[in-house]
């Protein structure tokens, strides 16, 4: 709850008042605060952020983006890219409910950003990528696998594919596929990642009715290859 408060000079810290209320049926007392920040359920994502300032994660985006915006009032592309993937952490599966975080301003404070992008400027910003942007944008993974330290074991490289439903709209490459709902609309991506790191290396998006060996040892060739030399697979 914020406070209405007269003008006037304000303190540098935010002033919070705290309440104790005792319950009679002995539960545990409820406190009750007045402050007059931003509230925000997703305040989780601050730290995150800040792993991704210290990693120089806006100039790297910088470097691979695709396009820039022509217009004044257009959003810059490194403001774009931080909202998306904030609102992928917050729990949206749609761009429209990553748009619909723009309800919430705290949220762009805490991702550092202007505002999060709407749905029409999201589409936008993925409809300038083709396939070489693509893979410009694997030299992000490349220099995060860059960063890890040499494992003495090794690392595992695992592959996996599986069927991505697109039961709404008609995004380029979705064709009908065998899921495990039946024949459906799909994608059929194909990823590499070192397992004892989490990470990805590698990926491609292919047809969904593509099958899941279709393209296995080329990627698999191309993925080893890119590994940094000091990587060594177990």
């Amino acid at each position: 709850m914020t406070p209405n408060q007269a003008p006037g000079p304000r303190p540098e810290a935010h002033q919070t008042v705290r309440l104790e209320i005792v319950t009679q049926d002995a539960a545990p007392s409820l406190r009750i605060g007045f402050t007059d920040q931003r509230l925000t359920a997703h305040g989780g994502l601050v730290v995150w952020w800040h792993f991704l300032r210290q990693k120089r994660f806006r100039q790297q985006l910088r470097e691979v983006l695709p396009r820039d915006p022509t217009s004044p009032n257009a959003y810059d592309p490194t403001e774009v890219a931080p909202g998306y993937v904030g609102g992928i952490l917050a729990g949206a599966d749609q761009l429209s409910r990553v748009a619909w975080l723009q309800r919430d301003p705290a949220v762009a404070a805490v991702l550092g950003i202007e505002a999060v992008a709407s749905q029409s400027t999201l589409s936008w910003f993925f409809g300038g990528f083709n396939q070489r942007a693509g893979q410009t944008l694997g030299r992000l993974h490349a220099r995060a696998v860059s960063s890890l330290s040499s494992r003495r074991e090794g690392d595992t490289l695992d592959l996996d594919s599986w069927a991505l439903l697109h039961e709404d709209g008609h995004p380029e490459g979705v064709a009908v596929g065998y899921t495990r709902r039946g024949l459906k609309p799909c994608h059929r991506p194909l990823i590499g990642g070192l397992a004892e790191a989490k990470l990805i290396t590698n990926y491609w998006l292919r047809a969904g009715n593509t099958a899941c060996v279709n393209g296995a040892a080329e990627f698999l060739r191309q993925t080893v290859q890119g590994l940094p030399k000091h990587i060594r697979l177990g």
